[in-house]
């Protein structure tokens, strides 16, 4: 009776692990996550001249500058 319910389980388990398609569908839900949280950071600092607005634009104009190699 155990064996009988742990090859259910284990064949349950190994079509959802063996499913790539999900797993595909997360990575580029979280890619565009990125890019709309990157969005409404740039979105915030254009609003105002807040300190967090100041402080995000710092930082992406930093990221950018040490990507193209200038300082």
């Amino acid at each position: 009776m155990l064996t009988k319910m742990y090859v259910n389980i284990k064949m349950k388990w190994n079509r959802y692990v063996g499913n790539e398609r999900g797993a595909q569908a997360l990575e580029w839900i979280a890619l565009g996550m990125l890019v709309l949280a990157i969005m409404g950071a740039i979105a915030a600092t254009m609003e105002g001249d807040s300190q967090m607005g100041t402080a995000v634009k710092n930082q992406i104009t930093k990221m950018i500058n040490s990507l193209s190699g200038g300082e």
